[in-house]
């Protein structure tokens, strides 16, 4: 990660959000500007990223849930790093009838997503117990780690849901829980408004859509990441700004990540290496679930 903050700071001015929120509303003009968001809220925060933060002076922001921050609860897919895939795959076809044949990672990644997530977490809890697997200890950062990140003047506090839904898949209720709840008891953690949201998963109209923009809005959120990969614009939604991954890969390959920006997902679609959109794109219809028989 060093080396990458090195590579960006040789390329781009880094910013900060409220600096981003000025361009988008108040016209602050920018040139080769860079802001740096990371999600989930991991430990690696705190015990990697934060020295070097302090250590370069770089402005970031992140995205946790209060639940997972409060609590030792870790996310879904954080859960299952580790278990046998095939396994659970089976396990999941057995719950829900599928015929399907197990083809991978990305196959299982595609067919857990397409469940609301109250089932999701059912099924992985009824996996582990059924498998005689232990909670896995918390993975993520406590509320003494999170305010000490937050006092260093460098590190922005966003939301990020309480259990990283695919919030496309949920009822409003739901939706409502996992975005508002969460942005009121984050707020109280922190001691200040939260402006900041990242979308889980956050492939627009997949994963999130206008409901959930509104949502955003009626919560007095300025600022919402997508990890649509394209470089940012005043075009852009401030609701739906588009990323780029960076948390992958040796330097030369984030060197040309950057290089390529948007172009990239045109050569990932060239070299079949996103396979986990493409079967949820060609499984899964918005409001339906697979047709498994």
């Amino acid at each position: 990660m060093e080396r990458i903050f090195i590579l960006l700071k040789k390329h781009y001015n880094f910013v900060s959000l409220s600096q981003l929120e000025n361009f988008y509303f108040r016209g602050l003009e920018l040139k080769n500007a860079c802001h740096i968001t990371v999600d989930d809220g991991d430990l690696s925060v705190y015990t990697h990223l934060f020295p070097l933060v302090k250590k370069y002076k770089i402005p970031i922001s992140i995205y946790v849930s209060p639940l997972c921050v409060k609590t030792d609860s870790n996310f879904w897919f954080q859960e299952i790093v580790g278990y046998d895939f095939q396994k659970l795959f089976e396990f999941y076809s057995k719950i829900y009838g599928s015929t399907l044949r197990f083809e991978g990672r990305h196959q299982l990644y595609a067919v857990l997503k397409q469940l609301p997530i109250k089932d999701l977490i059912n099924l992985i809890d009824a996996f582990r117990l059924s498998q005689g697997i232990e909670p896995k200890p918390r993975m993520g950062l406590n509320l003494e780690q999170l305010l000490e990140l937050k006092a260093s003047g460098l590190v922005e506090i966003g939301a990020h849901t309480y259990n990283h839904p695919i919030l496309a898949n949920e009822d409003m209720n739901t939706v409502v829980f996992e975005i508002k709840d969460c942005i009121l008891e984050l707020e109280d953690m922190i001691g200040e408004k939260v402006k900041w949201f990242a979308y889980p998963n956050g492939v627009p109209t997949l994963d999130f859509s206008n409901r959930e923009m509104e949502l955003l809005k009626e919560c007095g959120i300025r600022l919402a990441f997508s990890t649509e990969n394209k470089r940012f614009s005043m075009e852009d939604n401030p609701l739906s700004i588009p990323r780029t991954g960076i948390s992958k890969g040796n330097l030369s390959f984030i060197y040309l990540k950057l290089l390529f920006g948007s172009g990239w997902d045109i050569l990932k679609e060239l070299f079949n290496s996103n396979k986990e959109i493409k079967i949820r794109k060609k499984y899964f219809q918005k409001g339906k679930r697979l047709n498994l028989s």
